[in-house]
């Protein structure tokens, strides 16, 4: 069934992301089949009408509890960023911005819309990622290694694009058992839902 839905192209839109964030936060989206659901909901949506559509067609009906509160949610979006920032992992306006790197909390923001064995490849790619990012590391095998982005800029913008770079050529790596396990990771959402926080 989603394969047979038209696809946009690029990542949901922030709109979907703060729905499926709030749903998964507030104990609404309760069944891996409501989460798949929502993810694929995201992907092929253009408005609020084809977003409710798209739930339908992949199981959760109008009468259903997720599908009143998703209703609900995009008919008054502005008063929920209003009153749970905290909750869709938002900063304020007068908040700084936290940094995306070295903090567990990018890894809590998004374990909601995974799996468990994706939430643990993810968790070895976040800190994969940040170790690189440092001067030097210690690697078990080697000793002592220079960071891989180490010379590289470290604000927030440039990190998030280095790791949707490097989160993507996993998906498309030569070795086949590497490829299989991140050929499900739903990476554009998972990238949408870290920019949302992080920028």
């Amino acid at each position: 069934m989603i394969d047979a839905q038209p696809r946009n192209s690029s990542a949901p839109d922030y709109a979907f992301i703060d729905v499926i964030l709030l749903a998964y936060r507030l104990g609404r989206a309760r069944y891996n089949e409501q989460k798949v659901a929502l993810l694929a909901a995201a992907q092929v949506a253009t408005d609020a009408l084809t977003f409710l559509t798209a739930l339908e067609n992949f199981g959760v009906g109008p009468r259903t509890q997720l599908h009143r509160f998703v209703g609900e949610i995009l008919s008054s979006l502005p008063y929920y960023r209003a009153q749970y920032p905290a909750v869709l992992g938002l900063h304020r306006e007068d908040e700084t911005v936290e940094s995306f790197l070295n903090n567990p909390r990018a890894l809590s923001l998004v374990e909601g819309v995974l799996t468990v064995p994706q939430q643990n490849l993810l968790r070895e790619s976040y800190w994969w990622f940040v170790r690189n990012h440092q001067p030097m590391y210690v690697d078990p095998k080697r000793g002592n290694c220079m960071g891989l982005y180490s010379t590289e800029p470290q604000d927030n913008a440039s990190a998030l694009e280095r790791f949707e770079d490097y989160l993507t050529r996993m998906q498309q790596h030569k070795n086949q058992r590497i490829r299989s396990s991140y050929e499900g990771l739903p990476v554009g959402i998972v990238l949408a839902i870290l920019k949302r926080a992080f920028l």
